[in-house]
């Protein structure tokens, strides 16, 4: 087990403190953006903005990139946060927000975009997925939905009361029309009526989470949109190599003899499926497992807000259930379609190499057969041309016996010779015919 020096010790322990709340005061008028990143976006990000508060005269950043950093200044205050995958950026502007006689501050004033340091924002190492316009002003007006879509120019967004009514949070979920870096902004304006500096500041970090949490967990979704028309072609090609088996084994029901077609190709087909599945397992994983962990982070943000419903609006927690919950369900159930297929392929790919090795027994048992009849017309063939070796043996061995007995004079003998090579034709082909029986049976018992 690996012992924590003194430094990873302090590293841990700071950890919990890494990314304080800012205090902030009521009237704030703040942007932010969101990039994705990474190889070395972390650290050119990191010099790349350090360049740029110098230029502003703001305080010099140390050498060593760190995860989180506040610029603070008198009109502007800078806040860098860089995670895992994306860099975020929020820029606010105190005291930019005015009102007017009937106590309605004056929202989103395009004008100010004009202030914004658009070429820093535009090269900004990454790649660029949010923009949000976020105002917030006191102000004891009570809003109702057609005031706040004069703000957002359309009827579809939430609202609620916050922080134990500390606030009211009105959010868009829809980009402008500014089209400013090319996407617009989405807005967000909260009502602040009597909340303290720093609950301020949790409460603008938690609404700035909060949108950044709900884009990302919805990346995902154009890979699983994308890569389940893949799915579904692996399927039909599944459902199509276990129907052929299917149908095969059925014949083979009805039939005394079983005889099974080649499944080489159908193998192949299956390797190529599974490969295939590991294919997008591997493309998609990471999203998929980043979407279930970002989704919870917004239902978490949603929680802290602790909301109350205000009349004629829709809540946040609502309108996200409604919106973007089908959304993480529709990536929650391809990775569920796409582990099911994996399955599915796995116990095809068994059955098919089942059948196969069924048809090399059957095959194999087949062989054995005909090796078995040729052995046994081997085996009386033996027999007879060992029965006819008898016999010539005895031809031989009669013929040899003649000439033996030539010089015998058989006229003092009861016998002639050609009665005596009679007698000795039996006794011969007997004698012959044991001493073969006797080493079949030795060889036999060798055996």
């Amino acid at each position: 087990m690996n012992k924590l020096t003194t430094n990873d010790s302090l590293s841990l322990r700071d950890e919990l403190h890494a990314r304080p709340y800012i205090k902030l005061g009521n009237n704030l008028r703040t942007f932010h953006f969101a990039y994705l990143i990474k190889d070395n976006d972390e650290k050119n990000a990191w010099n790349y903005l350090s360049k740029y508060l110098k230029k502003l005269n703001f305080q010099s950043l140390p050498k060593e990139p760190s995860k989180y950093w506040v610029a603070e200044g008198k009109d502007l205050i800078i806040r860098y946060e860089c995670h895992t995958e994306f860099i975020s950026l929020t820029l606010i502007y105190p005291d930019k927000i005015e009102g007017d006689s009937k106590n309605i501050p004056k929202l989103f004033d395009v004008k100010f975009l004009n202030l914004l340091p658009k070429g820093f924002l535009e090269k900004f190492p990454g790649q660029h997925f949010l923009s949000s316009w976020i105002e917030m002003a006191q102000s004891s007006h009570n809003f109702k939905p057609i005031d706040i879509e004069k703000f957002f120019f359309h009827d579809n967004f939430a609202g609620s009361n916050v922080a134990e009514d500390g606030a009211n949070v009105f959010m868009s979920f829809k980009s402008d029309r500014t089209d400013f870096l090319g996407s617009g902004f989405r807005r967000v304006f909260i009502q602040n009526k009597n909340l303290r500096t720093r609950r301020t500041g949790r409460l603008l970090q938690r609404i700035v989470e909060l949108e950044t949490y709900q884009v990302l967990s919805l990346l995902g979704l154009s890979q699983v949109r994308e890569q389940s028309f893949h799915l579904s072609n692996l399927e039909k090609q599944i459902t199509e190599i276990t129907k052929s088996v299917s149908k095969t084994t059925e014949k083979n029901l009805d039939k005394k003899s079983i005889a099974y077609p080649d499944f080489q190709k159908d193998l192949n087909q299956l390797s190529y499926v599974v490969a295939k599945i590991e294919e997008i397992d591997s493309f998609t994983n990471y999203r998929l497992s980043a979407t279930a962990a970002y989704y919870k982070l917004v239902e978490q943000r949603v929680k802290d807000l602790r909301e109350d419903r205000l009349e004629s609006f829709q809540t946040n927690d609502e309108f996200l259930s409604r919106r973007l919950q089908p959304a993480v369900r529709t990536s929650e159930a391809f990775s569920r379609r796409l582990e099911s297929l994996a399955t599915r392929a796995q116990r095809a790919d068994n059955l098919v190499r089942t059948q196969i090795e069924m048809g090399v027994q059957i095959q194999n048992k087949n062989l054995l057969e005909s090796m078995e009849l040729r052995a046994r017309a081997q085996l009386r063939l033996q027999e007879t041309v060992e029965s006819l070796s008898i016999v010539a043996i005895t031809y031989y061995i009669i013929g040899l016996l003649s000439t033996l007995i030539d010089p015998v004079n058989f006229d003092k003998v009861f016998l002639s010779k050609q009665v005596f090579l009679a007698f000795c034709v039996p006794t011969i082909l007997l004698l012959i015919w044991f001493i073969a029986k006797m080493v079949r049976k030795k060889i036999n018992k060798i055996k």
